[in-house]
């Protein structure tokens, strides 16, 4: 493979790798649950954000107010989920 070959196949990959994640699913199989899925870490002083969330290997920065909201948001969609999984008879949800 010549080298404008090589540049090609380089930039196509770099392409790849640029274009943003807009959706994700959970894997059919769990890898490493849960660290395999979801993942919680303070950032290095270097970043803007405080708070560094990973969601099935999609990193996303936050800052402290925003993590917040987003903790209320999940808590109260799952409990909102875990009364309607009972109604219909899931026991220990």
């Amino acid at each position: 493979m010549g080298k404008a070959s090589r540049l090609k196949v380089e930039r196509q990959q770099i392409k790849v790798i640029r274009e943003p994640v807009t959706e994700t699913h959970e894997p059919i199989v769990p890898r490493n649950w849960p660290d395999g899925h979801v993942g919680v870490a303070l950032t290095d002083d270097d970043q803007d954000e405080c708070i560094e969330v990973t969601i099935h290997g999609v990193r996303h920065y936050l800052h402290s107010s925003t993590a917040q909201e987003l903790n209320k948001m999940l808590s109260s969609r799952i409990e909102e989920w875990n009364k309607t999984a009972q109604a219909v008879g899931f026991p220990g949800v």
